[in-house]
């Protein structure tokens, strides 16, 4: 069993969210959902990014922290779209993270430092337009140098959240495909 922290979109943590949550949980993780928005939930991503801006990327990594205070020694972070950014900032920094799982976001647009050892695996649609062109292969690039695990996938279309079963976005056949790597990835800790 993983100890995962699951971390929402920029629409929030949507009933779509605690669906995905649930089926990491069903799969035999403990999955935990910290809602950084306080319980606020936008219908289109950029009414969502608009208040992600508003509080403050800072402000939003504390959000995380103060979450996963008490949840002990070993976690995986994953995220979708705003909140791979902020996995990936903790699998940079927390002492604790054993994995990053990024879906729909995340990337660097220079290399960076990365925690040594620490995987990271990253989904995306081919043509995403939310997608910036090299960010994700520079985060890759700099997990590898770090010795760690360091993997994407690139799915076709170009909707942005096609995991999500409550977006328009949504597409099963990638969907199935992204949670079977995923769960993959978790079975590895």
């Amino acid at each position: 069993m993983t100890t995962l922290v699951l971390l929402h979109s920029a629409l929030g943590r949507t009933s779509g969210m605690d669906a995905i949550a649930e089926r990491f949980a069903l799969a035999g993780h403990a999955v935990h959902t910290p809602d950084v928005y306080a319980g606020r939930t936008f219908d289109d991503a950029e009414s969502g990014v608009a208040h992600s801006q508003e509080l403050g990327f800072s402000t939003l990594v504390d959000r995380v922290k103060d979450a996963c205070e008490d949840l002990g020694d070993d976690l995986v972070f994953g995220g979708f779209s705003l909140g791979a950014a902020l996995a990936q900032q903790m699998g940079k920094n927390d002492p604790r993270a054993r994995g990053v799982l990024l879906f729909h976001g995340g990337g660097f647009p220079k290399p960076t430092r990365w925690q040594a050892g620490v995987p990271v695996q990253a989904h995306f649609a081919v043509d995403d337009s939310w997608r910036s062109p090299g960010t994700i292969e520079t985060l890759m690039e700099s997990a590898t140098k770090a010795g760690a695990q360091a993997e994407y996938f690139l799915y076709p279309g170009s909707t942005h959240l096609f995991s999500d079963p409550t977006t328009p976005d949504y597409r099963e056949d990638s969907a199935e495909l992204l949670y079977e790597r995923a769960l993959a990835f978790l079975d590895r800790f």
